[in-house]
């Protein structure tokens, strides 16, 4: 897998650390693992019997052990279990990784570039990073719309190239984007009103100061 991206944060396997804005967030070696486990497997959920085996093989553990591990990593990524973003809890089950993971570059080469995608809706709010993002109602997709007017897989939007766009999924509700229709793909801009059935989510597009504007600000 060696280094991926999710939200905000890195998780390289081969220097098995967790990194967000280019610093370590801490993490026991067990709760890296169990959070490698997860990731690799997404959005497959995993059954707690098969975590306990990986985890601790040809050991007996209390499940508890592997509660407090799915915990300490819920604190690490700043995930609240009541509406996660990052760990599902799959009840009775085990549990599953849900974000949109995408390969990031090592050697300080991660990072998104000059521009920024943030989406906000009246629930909740999210940080669009290079790859895709599947919005609707399957609680498996990036961005889960709980909502009766979403469809399961409803809308996709890209980030590729410091621009972002928007597509329907043959929802049967339809995307918007302002009062228009989206049919086939559609470029978003700063400020733009998206419609996923009866959710409305506003896109704001953060640009980075150019070095120049940096100087200038300096002086």
């Amino acid at each position: 897998m060696s280094a991926v991206r999710f939200g905000s944060f890195v998780l390289d396997t081969e220097t098995r650390e967790l990194l967000r804005g280019g610093e370590r967030v801490p993490l026991s070696p067990k709760a890296f693992d169990l959070l490698c486990i997860l990731v690799a497997g997404r959005p497959k959920a995993i059954s707690k019997s098969d975590l306990q085996e990986r985890l601790w093989p040809a050991t007996f553990v209390v499940e508890k052990n592997l509660a407090n591990l799915v915990s300490e990593i819920r604190e690490a990524l700043g995930d609240d279990p009541s509406t996660p973003r990052f760990i599902r809890t799959v009840h009775r089950f085990g549990y599953a990784f849900r974000e949109t993971v995408t390969r990031a570059e090592t050697g300080g080469a991660a990072s998104r570039g000059d521009v920024s995608f943030h989406l906000k809706w009246e629930s909740g709010r999210v940080t669009l990073d290079e790859g895709e993002h599947v919005l609707g109602r399957d609680p498996d997709v990036a961005i889960y719309l709980n909502s009766p007017g979403v469809s399961r897989r409803h809308a996709l939007i890209r980030i590729a190239a410091n621009r972002a766009t928007i597509e329907d999924l043959g929802s049967k509700n339809g995307t918007s984007v302002g009062d228009e229709r989206v049919d086939g793909s559609r470029s978003l801009g700063d400020g733009d009103i998206i419609g996923v059935g009866s959710v409305k989510l506003t896109i704001k597009v953060i640009q980075a100061p150019t070095s120049t504007e940096t100087e200038a600000d300096g002086r």
